[in-house]
Formats: structure tokens, sequence, C-alpha cells
């Protein structure tokens, strides 16, 4: 998909420091959803999800930053909760592994993807120049 208009319209919006760095949350610059323009919302609406969406938020991992390997269990296990990934901005050697399952892969810019957060998962970006940023979102019942 053409996220083009996506990083121009995030590119003229203010990102804000989270530094609350946990071993289940790292710390980054986030673009709330609160703050998003109607492009935005319109790019997502249109992305055809299903459900109901729980939450989105651009996360901006700076340059020569990872995240550590950790599970996401705070999301509430009695709802039906998946989350997607739209990298925005990256580069070929940003990646995201699954050590205990022995998978890596570099998320490419422009696709979807399925991110399975309870198994444990980490971000490698320390070889680049790049702030990483993604286009989370956490869908409950999606049906896609």
């Amino acid at each position: 998909m053409d996220v083009e208009a996506v990083a121009q319209e995030i590119g003229r919006l203010q990102f804000i420091s989270v530094n609350q760095a946990s071993q289940e949350k790292c710390a980054c610059n986030a673009l709330l959803e609160g703050h998003f323009t109607p492009l935005i919302r319109e790019f997502i609406a249109q992305l055809g999800l299903g459900g109901q969406q729980a939450r989105a938020v651009f996360r901006q991992l700076p340059k020569g930053n990872g995240i550590l390997p950790h599970n996401d269990t705070w999301m509430p296990a009695e709802l039906d909760w998946r989350r997607f990934q739209i990298p925005i901005v990256t580069h070929p050697s940003i990646v995201m592994r699954w050590p205990d399952d022995g998978v890596e892969v570099h998320l490419a810019k422009g696709f979807i993807y399925e991110v399975n957060y309870s198994r444990r998962h980490e971000v490698i970006n320390t070889q680049t120049e790049i702030d990483r940023v993604h286009l989370q979102i956490d869908q409950i019942d999606a049906t896609i």
C-alpha cells in the first residue's frame, strides 16, 4: 500500500517522548491517536481490519536503538486482541526477531503485518541512521 501521504502527514505532527521503559515497554517517541489528522484516520479506516479498533499509535524508534526481548503481557487476555503494524519509515537492516522461535524478519514499508505480541520478540535497529516509524493498530475481533 502507498504510505507516502501518511509519512508526509506525520512529518508535520509532533511526536512525544515516552520514557517509561520497562521490561514490557520501551522508551520511544509516539504520536497518539488523539492527534491523528483526517487523512490518517481515513487511511486506517480503508484498511478494512474489521472488528473494533482498540488503539492506534505511531511509534518512532530512534536510530541506534532497539527494543529488548519482551512479551506484551499487559494486553487484555479476555478479549481477542490482534496487533497489526504498518512500517512507514524503515530500512532493510532493521529487523524484528522472535528469538525463541528462531524468526527474524524485516517489516517492509507499505505492508501490513500481524505481529504476535504474546511471543517474546525484539527489534534490532543498531546499524542504521533511520528513525523507524510504524503505525501500530490493536484491533479487537479483527476479521481479516
